[in-house]
């Protein structure tokens, strides 16, 4: 039997992950003096009540050792072998201590971490193909397999509204370089071999909404979008509708992101996942 581990930062529901059997290990959320488990003493509508109210900039951190080590044990009780798959490495040291709490376990039970590259939905679709290929018998190599060839597949862009996010964890330099020369413009960013990466700059947010949909319809052939915003916005709405427009035939869904990822972007950015499909 396999389990699969990942993280809070793939925002996936608690119902969801209970129906597949995924273990999600909340991420640390610091904000002032305070630190949150994500999903525990923490949801996305308190979490961004509380933002708008502090003078200081959030911080997410991975899961401790000790939250790694007692999940592995517990699993291991039932579970021949686990597959955890975990945020990009480029944002996170999740998926460094996830393979350090392998250690207490070797000789006797074979853990697999993966960097999934990914963060929010795009970690969630692989975490749930990695359920699901191991609910249908799948071996422990022909799921990490799968999901390789999944990553290269999955495109998720964003609009920001304020780069201090970023800059905060020290991302934002090339994001300023695209703006500095453009006074109110704002970055729109790309997630590439899981670190984030400058794309475009953009005036207003009504422009942002544009320039998203202009970038799924360079798809030549996609399996699935999603609209990944923080906090719902009039954009939000008005980017669904002209994606349903212009591709009816496709799977579109909204999925507001948690804590994790607005650290990195702050509540208000605004973002689409391509899934090509393989």
């Amino acid at each position: 039997m396999i389990r699969i581990v990942t993280d809070s930062s793939s925002d996936i529901s608690t119902h969801l992950a209970t129906d597949l059997g995924i273990t999600v290990l909340p991420m640390r959320i610091s904000l002032g003096a305070k630190t949150y488990y994500d999903g525990v003493d923490v949801d996305r509508t308190d979490f961004y009540r509380q933002l708008t109210k502090s003078m200081v900039l959030p911080t997410a951190e991975p899961p401790l050792l000790e939250d790694f080590q007692q999940a592995y044990g517990q699993l291991l009780k039932s579970a021949e072998q686990l597959l955890s798959i975990h945020i990009s490495s480029k944002l996170s040291n999740t998926a460094r201590v996830a393979q350090e709490a392998t250690k207490a376990f070797l000789g006797r039970n074979k853990i697999t971490v993966v960097d999934s590259r990914m963060i929010s939905w795009g970690l969630e679709l692989l975490a749930i193909a990695s359920a699901e290929a191991a609910q249908q018998g799948a071996s422990i190599e022909e799921i990490v397999r799968l999901i390789r060839g999944m990553i290269p597949h999955i495109y998720m862009v964003f609009f920001i509204e304020n780069v201090d996010y970023l800059e905060r964890y020290g991302h934002a330099g090339r994001g300023r370089l695209l703006t500095d020369n453009l006074p109110g413009a704002r970055p729109l960013l790309i997630l590439e071999e899981g670190e984030i990466t400058p794309m475009d700059r953009v005036r207003t947010r009504g422009k942002s909404v544009d320039r998203l949909l202009e970038f799924v319809a360079e798809f030549a052939r996609f399996d699935r979008v999603v609209i990944l915003p923080g906090r719902l916005s009039d954009e939000t709405q008005t980017l669904f509708e002209r994606l349903v427009e212009a591709f009816p035939e496709k799977k579109l869904d909204v999925k507001p992101y948690g804590p994790t990822l607005a650290t990195y972007f702050g509540p208000d950015a605004l973002g689409v996942v391509v899934y090509e499909g393989i």
